[in-house]
């Protein structure tokens, strides 16, 4: 994929005209991420914008204790750090490649020189921006309102949703999440997420079974208690 393409399947770039992506493109530089490389970290000086071509990026924030808390996960066609290339402060979060990763960066100052030549595109940042801050907004109401096993409850009915298939014993997800993994992204510790698991298999909500490689076989049993569980 070229540059161009790749900047016009993005939600903040793909509005502009083909002579505006070329521009575009020309001021970006490619990037690439083995897994577990992180991109940027919490606190370090922003230097410009990221879009993600290939591979899962996550955002991450850790506490004094020693506790991550996932912020956000991006995928092919999402744009990163765009809040500190708007004002000025570092970047926010840290970000590491899940899976090996592919991405363009665009320099801050270059960012800028372009928006003043396409205004237009202001306001799609913004738009951009406004959505972060609900799903913000809606991550701070989870871990301030809900226990764990509600977010646990939640986070499956999505993934299953997502990415399963339905089945005579009912919704089933290949689920590669380790316990630990799936705490980093619920803003918990692995026991807690475990005793979560385990009780709501006990109450015949899910049903768990081991496949290989460390993915799972989780087959959600009762999707509309789990679903009431979860609120």
């Amino acid at each position: 994929m070229d540059k161009e393409d790749a900047l016009r399947g993005t939600q903040l770039f793909g509005g502009l005209d083909r002579a505006a992506l070329v521009e575009l493109a020309g001021m970006c530089h490619r990037r690439e991420l083995a897994r577990g490389e992180m991109l940027f970290s919490v606190g370090e000086p922003a230097e410009g914008l990221f879009v993600v071509l290939e591979g899962e990026i996550r955002a991450y924030r850790v506490n004094s204790q020693g506790r991550e808390q996932t912020i956000h996960i991006e995928h092919a066609g999402a744009t990163l750090a765009e809040v500190p290339v708007f004002d000025d402060g570092p970047y926010p979060a840290t970000a590491v490649a899940e899976t090996q990763a592919r991405l363009l960066f665009l320099p801050k100052a270059s960012f800028r020189q372009f928006l003043l030549r396409h205004p237009e595109l202001g306001l799609t940042a913004l738009k951009l921006m406004a959505r972060r801050l609900r799903d913000h907004a809606e991550l701070v109401d989870a871990l301030a309102l809900q226990q764990v096993g509600q977010r646990v409850a939640r986070f499956l009915l999505t993934e299953a949703r997502d990415h399963g298939h339905r089945t005579d014993d009912g919704l089933v997800v290949q689920f590669p999440f380790s316990n630990e993994e799936l705490a980093k992204r619920l803003g918990s510790v692995r026991e807690v997420i475990s005793r979560s698991l385990s009780r709501m298999e006990s109450v015949g909500l899910i049903s768990q079974q081991a496949v290989t490689g460390g993915i799972r076989r989780i087959v959600l049993t009762d999707e509309e208690k789990l679903e009431h569980y979860g609120e």
